[in-house]
């Protein structure tokens, strides 16, 4: 018995000096100093490259990747009217890949310079559970470099005589719309901030879009993912979205975008704000219809705030 309860203590013990050693290394592999971060990650403009794509009638369209100083890239899709400019600028993000749709999905009138923005992530766009958990620090830094991507996207836009980059207006929607809500509150130069189908506090965003049993399980997981993306909460920078204006546009009838998020996020905003609510489910590329209508709330609020105008 006493050599037994001697190698119960040593694993004991092992097992304590082992919990230690993770929780440290965790502090340290999870460290972010947000904001200010995200402005030094960054980095500049170091290169672009530019490939033709098809376009139609009212845009020519190219294939963009931005390439930063600090060592990555993002891939994006540009629409510039074929009308003479310039223009004002647009930049937009959706889900994972979706640059392109997003881009050639919003047509405003009058045009806009449109250039949408896929995640920095060279990785699977699907991911099962146990690919996810091998991988999760590197989607979660893929996150973390979104915000700073939207700003390199707006260095680039600068650098294009077709666009009058006075407040580039920013667009996200779904899981986009948290980001842009960060890189709205920190790009200086944007116009108003467009949060499409978007709210805070990601413990509740994703206890509603998590299909997990049984219910305490589903929620220890959305507590450890709202730990892991507390660097871009977005309800630590709604307030500082302002003097840009932020307008969010969100489906009453939207199970997987709580209302108490939407209410959260809107109430932390300082003036000037908009919340439209649309009596529709959540967004799809699915649904035409619905796209159009959402498109029709975004121009008629982008109005009222005096950005939708024509070429200078």
């Amino acid at each position: 018995m006493g050599r037994l309860r001697k190698y119960v203590l040593w694993a004991g013990g092992l097992l304590l000096v082992l919990a230690i050693v993770a929780v440290i290394w965790l502090k340290y592999a999870l460290a972010f100093d947000a904001p200010e971060e995200f402005l030094r990650q960054k980095g500049e403009l170091q290169s672009v490259e530019v490939e033709a794509a098809e376009g139609d009638s009212l845009y020519e369209a190219f294939r963009v990747r931005l390439v930063s100083s600090a060592g990555y890239g993002v891939r994006g899709h540009l629409r510039v009217p074929r009308a003479p400019g310039p223009w004002p600028g647009l930049i937009v993000i959706g889900g994972t890949n979706t640059g392109r749709m997003a881009a050639e999905l919003v047509n405003p009138e009058p045009p806009y310079v449109i250039l949408g923005l896929d995640y920095p992530w060279d990785g699977p766009t699907q991911l099962s559970w146990s690919q996810f958990l091998v991988r999760v620090l590197a989607v979660r830094r893929a996150m973390l470099l979104t915000p700073s991507a939207v700003m390199l996207g707006v260095d680039y836009l600068e650098t294009r005589p077709e666009v009058d980059s006075t407040g580039v207006v920013l667009v996200g929607a779904s899981f986009g719309a948290q980001l842009i809500t960060v890189a709205g509150a920190l790009e200086e130069r944007a116009g108003p901030v467009l949060v499409i189908y978007g709210g805070g506090d990601y413990r509740t965003l994703l206890e509603a879009n998590l299909n997990l049993r049984p219910r305490w399980f589903r929620s220890a997981i959305a507590r450890a993912g709202a730990w892991l993306l507390d660097p871009i909460e977005p309800l630590h920078y709604a307030t500082h979205v302002s003097p840009r204006p932020m307008i969010i546009i969100n489906g009453s009838l939207d199970s997987r975008i709580p209302r108490v998020s939407v209410d959260t996020l809107f109430a932390l905003a300082r003036q000037p704000k908009q919340l439209i609510w649309l009596e529709e489910g959540h967004i799809s590329s699915r649904d035409p219809a619905l796209l159009e209508r959402v498109l029709q709330a975004a121009v008629e609020a982008l109005q009222n705030t005096g950005e939708i105008a024509g070429p200078s």
